[in-house]
């Protein structure tokens, strides 16, 4: 006998998913969802328990964005809209048709009249061919590309299938090169509790690299920024304690210069929000740090494949052979009520042009435009930089990029541009708001 429990009360759901923590994605685990809610607890959320002979085999998370018992219509979403790179529902991938029939029946069964918005739904979820296949819905919607590449056991091996030219691939091993001989080079691996502990003090370091990174960019996460920070430190330890989340950190002399967080699925590393601190653009960086990621995963081989997630930037193309695509589903249920027909009319409308202004390329553009305005507030200090480069052939103590690590981002890259030239550092100094490097070839 089927039973479905309908509420919406957060703590509720919180317990039924910390019982029922059966779901390969993290967006849905609970040492996301926690957080998560905690953070961004608003909301006309709808809830959905499933139970088959008083067990329960699946749990629906979904928000009203229209709930009027006027005009009999409610439109529904998944939670986390925008903000979970993959939805589904919470249920193991052998039940989730069964799921879904019941979700439909019980929908189909209700008084009002139901348009459903199920966002961001790959095609490499089980989801994905049943709500293509379900005649109920009105319109499907490709909406993001996914790269995702597969690794081999041995490094080389990927790396030459990877990059097939040898030239591209000393190119990138000089680049790494180049960042190692500025001082103490090394990759840190954070995924779990114990870890996590041990590396605390280079985690606080990573939304500094995040800001300085995207300060002319409108990055949909904020993940620099001072009023998000709570939620991600407190999301970053909860994912790391449940063991859902790979952060790979790249160190220079005890600062982070750039980092990957990923969210684990089983096999499979969902890349999430990467940085790379800015002033190394003349030494690759980004590139180097995912190059140094990967050949960590195959040593390793614990993770078999690196999903790129939501979107077909050039740096993912330059691994990623393979895709996955994000989707969009409508569904128009219930009762001939015109009202629903004009609304699922509309929000199918609204979707179909926000695709077509991606495609056209107009939304990075609006992207950019808001990163460049807001990069106008608060901007840092300019500094001039003068080099002078010494002839003396004395031994003398090279400065460390800590040294200047304080210093403006574009100050910092005229120093590393002269030092990836061969040079080394050997004094910087504030004289009256223009920094003196001293170097020495």
């Amino acid at each position: 006998m089927v039973k479905i429990d309908s509420y919406n009360d957060i703590e509720q759901f919180l317990d039924s998913v910390k019982a029922f923590d059966v779901s390969s994605n993290p967006f849905l685990s609970y040492s996301f969802l926690s957080v998560y809610l905690k953070h961004f607890p608003k909301g006309d959320f709808c809830f959905l328990n499933i139970l088959e002979d008083e067990e329960l085999i699946g749990i629906i998370p979904l928000e009203y964005t229209l709930n009027s018992k006027i005009l009999r219509v409610k439109k529904l979403r998944f939670i986390g809209y925008r903000q979970f790179n993959y939805e589904q529902y919470i249920c193991r991938d052998e039940d989730m048709l069964k799921i879904h029939e019941i979700f439909m029946e019980y929908i189909e069964k209700q008084r009002s009249s139901y348009v459903l918005n199920l966002y961001d739904i790959n095609s490499a979820s089980p989801l994905y061919s049943i709500l293509y296949s379900d005649k109920r819905q009105k319109a499907v919607m490709g909406l993001y590309s996914c790269p995702c590449l597969q690794f081999t056991d041995d490094f080389d091996t990927f790396f030459k299938t990877v990059y097939q030219s040898s030239k591209k691939r000393s190119e990138l091993k000089k680049f790494q090169k180049k960042v190692s001989e500025l001082g103490d080079f090394k990759i840190v691996n954070v995924e779990d509790k114990v870890s996590y502990d041990q590396n605390i003090n280079y985690i606080n370091q990573i939304y500094k690299v995040h800001k300085e990174r995207f300060a002319d960019v409108y990055a949909t996460s904020f993940f620099g920024s001072e009023k998000m920070r709570p939620y991600y430190s407190e999301l970053i330890k909860s994912l790391m304690y449940g063991e859902k989340a790979h952060l790979s950190l790249l160190i220079l002399d005890a600062i982070v210069i750039a980092f990957i967080f990923c969210l684990t699925n089983g096999e499979v590393l969902i890349d999430w929000i990467p940085a790379f601190d800015p002033a190394f653009a003349k030494y690759s960086l980004g590139i180097v740090q995912y190059k140094m990621l990967f050949e960590e995963i195959c040593n390793q081989g614990k993770y078999k494949i690196f999903d790129y997630s939501k979107g077909s930037s050039v740096y993912k193309r330059k691994w990623a052979k393979e895709e996955t695509i994000n989707y969009q589903f409508i569904f128009n249920i219930g009762k001939c009520n015109p009202i629903a027909w004009c609304i699922y009319q509309i929000e199918k409308n609204k979707f179909q042009f926000k695709v077509y202004l991606r495609e056209k390329g107009v939304l990075e553009l609006i992207k950019n435009l808001l990163g460049k305005l807001l990069s106008q507030k608060g901007k840092p200090e300019q500094y001039k930089v003068i080099l002078n480069y010494s002839e003396d052939n004395k031994l003398i103590e090279e400065v460390k990029y800590p040294a200047i690590v304080k210093y403006p981002v574009d100050t910092r890259r005229v120093i590393l541009d002269a030092l990836y030239q061969g040079g080394k550092l050997i004094s910087v100094e504030n004289k009256e708001g223009c920094i003196v490097a001293k170097l020495k070839k």
